[in-house]
């Protein structure tokens, strides 16, 4: 604790940018009053006039630009380099979540049981002064898997560099600190935990909006990482970047909104409350830093929690969509390079006479078209055909110790005869791996159905290998599976919750977050389903913003307060919405320059 004190007061007094930015307004207090979610579920139906809410507890002393010290070279200056630290060795398992109660938008509610799957590599060097990278992918529904095998752990399934095996992965990110990577509620290798599971009633009663909207979704993910650093007393103080892929950048607002705001929410200023969960927030900084009573103010909470990495993120909601669209009309837009590609025509909303989203209009054009809308230079479906490949590695014996660095069979919690109350599905008639579901459908935005019907085609076409883990692990139930790449019926419930991934509250959160953290977005050319350009354009579409700036490898944020944030923002040229699949060595060094 000590050191890690020390090591806070040496970088602040040698402050760096996040960028070349100008360094901006300090925060002052604001009393205003406290903002609520939009009661409407629909979110297509929101006002673009957004309102950004003022911080119920912004600190004085600190500015934007404050929270953006370096986090690797001085942590290692003038001591010997060590690989071996008590405690921080490479590790898998699960943490086991129980039932919480928690309100949102003013509705009692109460999140079921969980065993949620991680993964922990240490950093190279000295692991204990390194800061914790916390990875996931997004969906909502996906597993982390992709980020995971795909050239940022120790081990790479990339087939570029690792054949049909595993390989050493030089651009590993255990060279830049801890890494540990997390399954979210009912994906990859978690699983969702109920009385008597053989009873298909109490499985579908789990799949709910109880269990699987954007608040209760961060809730788990906070819960996770502070009970991992409880575990780990070694990095429990160490600054934490959160590391979130397209709709994880949903989920990495929620968390820092959370986390930053605690004091905020525990008063019932905010949209979410969960008594228990922001006690355990409490509870970690208090022991952290005893000089802490009650709840930890921002102040205390950006100490460790301020910044994070968004690969293709959704963080402005439906109006980040809706601005992509437009963009994606103009004249420079890669959409008219697939019509010269392919002869395949492209028409624009503007010229048909019935009521048109040019954002679906376009993703549409692109399958049309033949292209993945993932990649547009690459054929229908390329990504997820291309990543299917390292996680039918992962999912074979002994590749599988390959890959996550320990002894999977040392695991208790994965054995069929230790999974009480486990399962995966709420029906079995062969929805596990064929996808032929499709009533709810009707129940999720229009995007969502383009997004999902190409991932189900896909899986259709393509199934994913159901690997021997249960040669080792045991048989399991139909209801059951060891590893789910993508649920989409998880998917489906996100978007029938009270707040969404296309709520506007997460574009107003995203805003007040930057403000204070320290903030990282790559922008892929290739991807048009986060079409990256139409993240700092939407920002305009939200009151309190006054102007944006936009420069070669970073925008920043002007608000009517005359306060100011700048984000990273660098350009790949080559890259599909996967960022550490196309171009693994620029983001590496880009993410290495920025820390």
């Amino acid at each position: 604790m000590k050191k890690f004190l020390i090591f806070t007061a040496f970088a602040m007094i040698f402050l760096i940018s996040c960028n070349n930015s100008s360094k901006t307004t300090p925060d002052t207090d604001s009393d205003s009053d406290p903002w609520t979610e939009d009661s409407d579920h629909n979110s297509e139906n929101d006002d673009d006039n957004d309102e950004i809410p003022d911080s119920a507890d912004t600190d004085t002393t600190h500015d934007q630009q404050s929270y953006c010290f370096p986090l690797t070279d001085s942590a290692d200056s003038g001591e010997e380099d060590s690989a071996v630290v008590e405690g921080l060795d490479y590790e898998s398992g699960f943490i086991y979540l129980e039932e919480n109660e928690y309100s949102l938008s003013e509705r009692d509610d109460k999140s079921g049981r969980a065993r949620i799957w991680y993964n922990f590599q240490p950093a190279d060097k000295n692991p204990q002064k390194k800061p914790l990278f916390v990875f996931f992918n997004g969906g909502p529904g996906s597993s982390s898997a992709i980020v995971f095998l795909y050239n940022t752990a120790k081990k790479t399934g990339d087939q570029a560099f690792s054949g049909e095996g595993v390989a050493d992965n030089e651009t590993n990110w255990n060279q830049l600190g801890n890494l540990l990577y997390v399954d979210a509620r009912q994906t990859g290798f978690s699983y969702g935990i109920i009385d008597d599971p053989a009873d298909e009633s109490n499985r579908s009663a789990y799949f709910s909006t109880s269990n699987f909207n954007v608040f209760t979704d961060a809730a788990d993910f906070i819960r996770v990482i502070l009970r991992f650093l409880k575990n780990h007393p070694a990095i429990k103080s160490n600054p934490v970047v959160l590391a979130g892929e397209s709709y994880g950048g949903t989920r990495a607002t929620a968390i820092l909104n959370i986390m930053q705001n605690v004091a905020d929410y525990a008063e019932k200023h905010r949209v979410f409350y969960d008594k228990a969960l922001f006690e355990e927030i409490a509870g970690h900084f208090r022991e952290t830093d005893p000089s802490i009573e009650g709840m930890p103010s921002k102040k205390d909470v950006v100490k460790q929690f301020a910044r994070q990495i968004l690969i293709q993120p959704l963080v402005m909601g439906d109006t980040q969509m809706a601005t992509a669209g437009e963009l994606l009309e103009r004249s420079d837009s890669p959409l008219y390079t697939i019509q010269e590609e392919t002869g395949k025509q492209y028409k624009k909303c503007e010229n048909n006479s019935w009521n048109c989203s040019k954002y679906n209009n376009a993703l549409t054009y692109v399958q049309n078209a033949g292209r993945d809308i993932y990649s547009y230079r690459r054929p229908y479906n390329w990504l997820f055909e291309y990543t299917d490949v390292a996680t039918a590695k992962m999912l074979q014996m002994p590749m599988f110790g390959e890959f996550i660095l320990n002894d999977p069979t040392k695991i208790n919690e994965l054995y069929a005869k230790n999974r009480e109350g486990a399962f995966r599905y709420d029906e079995v008639d062969g929805y596990t791996r064929n996808f032929k579901k499709d009533t709810a459908f009707e129940n999720i935005p229009e995007v969502e159905r383009i997004i999902m019907q190409a991932r189900i085609e896909q899986r259709n076409a393509h199934p994913l290998s159901s690997g021997n883990l249960e040669s080792v692990f045991g048989d399991l139930p139909a209801y059951d599976e060891y590893f789910v790449d993508l649920s989409y019926a998880i998917n489906f419930k996100f978007y029938q919750a009270s707040v969404t991934p296309y709520s506007k509250i997460n574009g107003e959160m995203f805003l007040e977050n930057i403000k204070t953290s320290c903030t990282f977005i790559t922008q892929a050319e290739e991807d048009i389903i986060i079409y990256a350009k139409g993240i700092p354009e939407s920002t305009k579409k939200f009151s309190g913003v006054s102007d944006v700036e936009n420069g070669e490898d970073f925008f920043t944020v002007h608000f009517s307060d005359g306060k100011a944030a700048t984000v990273t923002f660098p350009f790949y040229p080559e890259s599909s919405h996967s960022v550490s699949v196309n171009q693994p060595k620029k983001f590496f060094n880009d993410v290495k320059n920025w820390l």
